[in-house]
């Protein structure tokens, strides 16, 4: 899914707080006018965050800043003076606290750059106001510690405080906008990309009230006609990549369940098992027909148009079997006849010039597998992606084999395999890959651009989606 990196930027799946993107652009500003070195720089980050996170125990109701939970636990313990400095009373064990989940989405947004380690401000410079709603909060972490009056008299950086001057500049960045207005020859390609993917967000939102944005996001650009038929949509390569985004995430989503209920089967044989216990498990788990009878029963996936259909959560129910699994990798296969152009690519995570087989798991690579096993039982097939699968973790956990200065080999992976049999002690997560719509859905509303159950007449201007 790297495909969201490009259509995304300057959002991950971590960072879900527009006041901390004000708060990391005017630092830079802050450190570059003082010439702040790295270790200036990380101690500052420290101590405004434990700063924001003060504030925001004092203030907020629902929404909450990074590390709230922490600091109120260790306020309770009476650990006041070692809030920021790393170590194990600390707000966070990361040397950098939470500017480690921002840095990246900083500098595509053009907010921050770094240089030497040192934050340095970026190709938007941060505006006076923004300097000045801050300015308070880092001249006491520079100075002093943070006292109870402190935290009162600092209230309007709480990330409920309404109408905060941070947000019109924050607004003109995720909007690509100036004044109320888009120029595009003002901005850069990552400021159109991530323009654009609101647009389409909020768009979705528009014309679909009340639904949850993720829900909405791919109601509306993964099917149907709407890419030929809505003006906000219509021949925008961006529109196309994210229907194959979208409709390729079905497929991860399915590999990841598969693997994940491989190793809890693992866990439930007291954490070890043969090939055999494996492969018996999953023959257990499908229908006993070949592998065209079931895929002959499964829903369509496009319509008589040729537009897609919503086949993938068609074959889901509640709970998600293995064989549901089966049927959406399969439906994944059968979307390559019908997707093209920019959306058969992001589809195929761009690698659509890849050998017949495709790449290891992708949509071509259970294409061929079915081919292989067309008119074979489907609990072969089973097998043979069960096979698929732990060789691929194989591979994964090789990359990412670390050696210590002891020589003692680290290898991260859920399952291992030992003398032909394999071993599991924990439980592998489920979940799907986020595809950071949910985070910019939640700024979005942060920014007065989204509502509970629409999009605001702001919004509407903003990103011209009247009509």
């Amino acid at each position: 899914m790297s495909m969201v990196d490009t259509l995304v930027p300057g959002v991950s799946t971590l960072t879900r707080l527009v006041r901390y993107y004000a708060l990391y652009w005017a630092l830079a500003d802050h450190a570059e006018k003082r010439d702040l070195d790295a270790s200036a720089c990380q101690t500052l980050v420290r101590r405004t965050e434990v700063g924001l996170a003060r504030i925001s125990i004092g203030h907020d109701k629902d929404l909450f800043a990074h590390g709230t939970d922490t600091v109120k636990s260790l306020l309770r313990k009476g650990s006041t003076s070692s809030l920021a400095t790393p170590g194990r009373s600390s707000y966070s064990p990361r040397s950098w606290g939470f500017w480690s989940q921002y840095n990246g989405p900083s500098m595509a947004l053009g907010t921050v750059t770094v240089e030497a380690g040192a934050l340095r401000a970026g190709k938007h410079r941060c505006p006076d106001s923004v300097g000045r709603m801050f300015r308070p909060l880092i001249d006491l972490a520079t100075h002093e510690e943070m006292s109870d009056d402190d935290v009162d008299r600092l209230s309007a950086l709480a990330m409920e405080a309404p109408d905060t001057p941070d947000l019109p500049p924050l607004r003109d960045l995720f909007t690509a906008a100036r004044d109320g207005r888009h120029l595009p020859e003002e901005w850069s390609g990552d400021d159109h990309t991530r323009r654009a993917t609101l647009r389409f967000l909020a768009r979705a939102v528009q014309r679909m009230p009340g639904k949850a944005h993720v829900d909405a996001f791919r109601s509306y650009l993964a099917y149907g006609e709407t890419l030929d038929a809505d003006p906000v949509l219509i021949g925008d390569g961006r529109a196309q990549a994210w229907r194959g985004v979208l409709l390729r995430h079905h497929s991860v989503g399915a590999w990841r369940r598969l693997w994940a209920a491989l190793v809890q089967q693992v866990l439930d044989m007291s954490g070890t098992a043969t090939r055999d216990d494996i492969h018996e498990w999953i023959s257990a788990e499908v229908s006993d027909v070949t592998v065209r009878e079931f895929a002959r029963s499964l829903p369509p996936t496009v319509d008589q148009k040729g537009y897609p259909l919503p086949a993938e959560e068609s074959s889901l129910g509640e709970p998600v079997s293995p064989e549901a699994d089966l049927a959406v990798l399969l439906l994944g296969s059968q979307r390559l006849g019908h997707l093209k152009g920019r959306s058969l690519d992001a589809f195929l995570g761009r690698r659509r010039n890849s050998s017949a087989r495709g790449q290891f798991l992708d949509p071509n690579w259970v294409a061929f597998r079915r081919s292989e096993h067309e008119d074979r039982p489907l609990a072969e097939l089973a097998r043979a992606f069960v096979d698929d699968m732990i060789a691929q973790s194989r591979r994964v956990a090789l990359r990412k084999l670390r050696v210590g200065d002891d020589g003692r080999m680290t290898v991260f992976s859920k399952l291992h395999e030992r003398n032909g049999r394999y071993f599991a002690e924990q439980a592998e997560g489920a979940g799907n890959v986020g595809l950071r719509i949910h985070q910019l859905g939640a700024m979005a509303e942060q920014l007065g651009l989204f509502t509970a159950d629409g999009v605001t007449p702001l919004c509407t201007e903003l990103l011209e989606l009247a009509g």
